[in-house]
């Protein structure tokens, strides 16, 4: 059955190649609460400005294609999500809209916190 697309913005205050260089880690991405355990693969990079990353979880496989653009003394990060939902989530797409759209906004949230914290730590250093 289908996939559900997503798309969200964010503003991180950080500056755009701080935003680019924690996102595609993905070490430091394994450090990001709520994703420790999600194997995560970035492709198709452009440097300092966007990349696609497939997070494979066991319920669903999640593609994201993300850019970002610098705002005045910030970074705003666009995603656009597919989701792909495996086992018996397939066949039941559409109920699982809205757990999806809140699981966005909490990973782009985690994802903020982890790269403003980095961005500090990286600065105190």
């Amino acid at each position: 059955m289908g996939s559900i697309t997503i798309d969200s913005t964010i503003l991180i205050p950080c500056g755009r190649a701080d935003v680019y260089a924690f996102c595609v880690d993905p070490e430091a991405r394994a450090a990001v609460p709520g994703q420790e355990g999600v194997a995560l693969h970035v492709q198709d990079r452009v440097q300092d400005r966007s990349w696609t990353e497939v997070l494979e979880a066991r319920t669903e496989t999640i593609t994201c294609t993300c850019v970002v653009y610098p705002v005045a003394d910030s970074t705003r990060l666009t995603v656009s999500a597919q989701y792909l939902p495996k086992g018996l989530g397939r066949m039941f797409p559409a109920a699982r809209e809205s757990a999806y759209r809140k699981q966005e906004a909490a990973r782009l949230a985690a994802l903020k916190k982890a790269v403003e914290r980095g961005t500090r730590k990286a600065k105190s250093v």
